[in-house]
């Protein structure tokens, strides 16, 4: 039997341990009842059947104890990873894709968190997710009972199914939408589909942002737990995607009255005329010239006014102005207007300001396509500009902020430390986030935010109790390693405006799951 030590150790499961003659793992007598395949519903891998039904079936207050179980009769990681995932795809309705479904969501973030976390800790996410989806499970009957079940319609022939299902999105047209992604995963490769899918999660901001940060999750889970779990994961994808149709106004806008349709024309015209280098990603300090031109852009992304963001883009990324890295410039400018925004209106939707400019960035990152690339560029711009109008119309408003709230300190002798620092969150935060900036200023390389992640981890590990505390730290700390050294000071600061503070009270869910940990061989 694998020790705790060594099955700590692994974060990814090397192959099937227990398997019966019938393909599936052997589970103790206790358990056989509740795995049953009611006919009607999608069936999963047989490596992964088992282990979702008992996560299905199993009381929310007994979860823990019967997970420690099958860990300790050698279910690997990648196998827990996966089961929690297409639980979710299951159990839970993608529409509206937000709310409870933040239960998939997460699933990205919790594995980024166990990969970042000391050895004794490298589980907890993990039990935390797992007590999530029994939360979002319970909400979800509560609310309807969704269930995903196989799919009985007819598939469109290979050689139409990328037409018919740009068809069937462009008409909102969910049936014919699911029956031709479903023939995609069985004829095209994972790269192939997932290229032809970045454009449709950017397309619809109503969500505040969901749809890309769905894609952009979806496709990252799926390269950790394997390509093989791909069909329903993307049918509940799909499905997602097409909430709200055409017509509905949510959150101040229609779908098309977005930034979107103007966006698809700007990027065809707009993308013969960029340099073969504009998109490249550069990691070292930029030549002044492009932090001037950052500096005009965030002038413009902070009046909220779409147009001429995106004209003045438009023209840094074709004009002669910048020496190279056109993109870069340009997404500093978005991430850095998408921080202010978090901390111009602290919660939920300044979360979102920076989680789905996450997601768009690791969507241009991945994207084959050079025109599709500058689309989700400009869709960067067209987006924060979008967060900025609905937030200043909210309640809270958007309060008054000018870089030089963070430039100002009063402890220019000594540097605060990361422990320091998240000591103030929740006492002091706007104090907390003049401390990062100035850690951030002095020390500019990325090992300053490495740091500053394992202390906030530890935080959340004990004191998490929402997806967005996962969501949130995973997006801010792989933006910082994305900025220009010249702003990674603004993105650190952000960050303290949803990471725990040391003086917050702990998790009841984290407690038991530390307790249930323990008890692993």
């Amino acid at each position: 039997m694998a020790t705790r030590r060594g099955f700590l150790k692994v974060t990814v499961g090397t192959g099937l341990i227990g398997l019966g003659p019938d393909g599936l793992l052997n589970l103790n007598s206790s358990h056989a009842a509740q795995t049953r395949v009611t006919p009607s519903l999608v069936r999963l891998r047989p490596e992964i059947e088992p282990i979702v039904q008992l996560i299905e079936n199993t009381a929310r207050d007994k979860c823990f104890d019967m997970m420690v179980e099958q860990l300790n009769q050698g279910l690997p990681y990648r196998h827990f990873l996966a089961a929690l995932f297409l639980a979710g795809i299951r159990n839970v309705n993608s529409q509206p894709p937000g709310f409870k479904f933040h239960c998939v969501f997460v699933i990205h973030a919790a594995h980024q968190a166990s990969l970042d976390a000391s050895i004794p800790d490298r589980l907890l996410p993990l039990f935390w997710a797992l007590d999530n989806f029994k939360e979002s499970q319970q909400r979800d009957v509560a609310e309807g009972d969704f269930r995903l079940t196989s799919y009985t319609g007819s598939l469109p022939s290979e050689s139409r199914a990328w037409t018919e299902f740009h068809k069937a999105m462009d008409d909102w047209d969910e049936q014919r939408a699911e029956g031709a992604i479903i023939q995609l995963v069985k004829s095209r490769s994972p790269h192939n589909i997932i290229d032809g899918l970045w454009r449709y999660g950017a397309r619809d901001y109503r969500n505040i942002g969901h749809k890309a940060i769905f894609v952009a999750n979806t496709w990252r889970t799926l390269q950790t737990i394997g390509w093989q779990h791909a069909e329903p994961a993307l049918r509940s994808l799909v499905h997602g995607l097409l909430d709200f149709g055409k017509d509905k106004r949510v959150n101040g806008y229609a779908f098309e009255d977005q930034s979107y349709l103007p966006n698809v024309e700007r990027a065809r015209r707009v993308v013969k005329k960029l340099k073969p280098e504009w998109s490249n990603h550069v990691d070292y300090p930029l030549a002044p010239a492009n932090i001037k031109a950052t500096e005009e852009l965030l002038q413009v992304l902070r009046s909220g006014n779409v147009n001429d963001a995106t004209d003045l883009a438009i023209e840094q990324l074709t004009g002669n102005s910048l020496p190279n890295h056109q993109a870069q410039t340009v997404w500093d400018a978005v991430h850095v207007a998408a921080g202010e925004l978090m901390m111009r209106q602290p919660g939920i939707f300044g979360i979102h300001t920076v989680t789905s400019a996450n997601g768009l960035r690791y969507a241009f990152e991945t994207a084959a396509d050079s025109e599709t690339r500058l689309l989700l560029l400009l869709q960067g711009i067209g987006w924060t500009c979008q967060f900025h109008k609905f937030m200043s119309q909210t309640k809270a408003g958007l309060k008054p902020f000018e870089t030089i709230d963070l430039e100002s300190t009063d402890d220019e002798g000594r540097l605060a430390q990361p422990e320091e620092i998240l000591a103030l969150v929740g006492k002091d935060t706007p104090v907390a986030a003049r401390k990062a900036f100035r850690l951030a200023r002095v020390m500019s390389g990325t090992a300053v935010a490495d740091r500053f992640a394992r202390e906030a981890y530890k935080l959340i590990f004990r004191k998490g109790t929402d997806a967005h505390d996962y969501k949130y730290a995973a997006a801010i700390f792989e933006d910082y390693r994305r900025l220009s050294p010249a702003w990674r000071p603004h993105i650190l600061a952000t960050s303290v405006y949803h990471l725990k503070g040391s003086s917050q009270v702990d998790s009841p869910v984290m407690e038991r799951a530390r307790e249930a940990i323990l008890r692993i061989e």
